[in-house]
């Protein structure tokens, strides 16, 4: 298996330095599960200081609601999994603008994250439109010191160095994953042709 994974799945491509707003892209043979087949986009990269970004394909299985009963218009707004680091908090991703929530991040053109909590709570409370605007995260996926260099390196992961916006704020869950391998172009066809699940196959 290891030598099939070497052939098909390590292109040995020269992949750009992430950076803020870049996406990560797992490779198909990831097995872990928080990261199997996971879209990440880059929060911020530093081979030195450590990297944080946040997966945007994975749902929780949970509402808004289930989380913050009281907020009004957050029983249908998915909850999803950023990563295995500190998932009891809460971070959102939005092409908002700082105009509507301050303090936001800007990550990539027309790409936020973050910002005051009170004015996203309003803008969700006030019934304004959430879906493919607002992607509301639990936990975030980091890394220290030179480690997603060296995993990049061992073709772990593909970088996108300019991402749909749209894609990664409308689409989840697999579909999100195999456009994004798409953008790659014909070579990474064989991406797309490794089954979900190895066993079942």
């Amino acid at each position: 298996m290891e030598e099939i994974n070497q052939d098909i799945f390590n292109l040995f491509d020269k992949q750009p330095s992430p950076s803020r707003g870049t996406v990560v892209v797992a490779k198909p043979t990831v097995e872990d599960l928080c990261f199997k087949r996971s879209v990440i986009v880059m929060v911020d990269h530093d081979n030195e200081k450590g990297s944080m970004g946040v997966i945007v394909n994975k749902f929780t299985g949970f509402t808004l609601h289930d989380l913050l009963p009281d907020m009004e218009n957050a029983e249908e707004i998915p909850l999803f999994l950023g990563g295995p680091v500190n998932p009891e908090m809460m971070f959102f991703l939005h092409t908002l603008g700082s105009d509507v929530i301050p303090d936001s991040i800007q990550i990539a053109h027309g790409l936020y994250f973050g910002g005051q909590y009170d004015m996203m709570k309003k803008y969700v409370a006030s019934g304004e439109p959430v879906a493919g605007r607002v992607k509301f995260i639990l936990g975030y996926s980091g890394w220290g010191k030179d480690q997603l260099a060296g995993e990049i390196t061992r073709h772990d992961w593909a970088v996108l160095k300019q991402a749909d916006r749209g894609m990664l704020m409308d689409e989840a869950d697999d579909q999100l994953w195999r456009n994004a391998v798409s953008q790659f172009g014909d070579k990474y066809r064989m991406w797309l042709n490794w089954p979900r699940d190895v066993i079942n196959n």
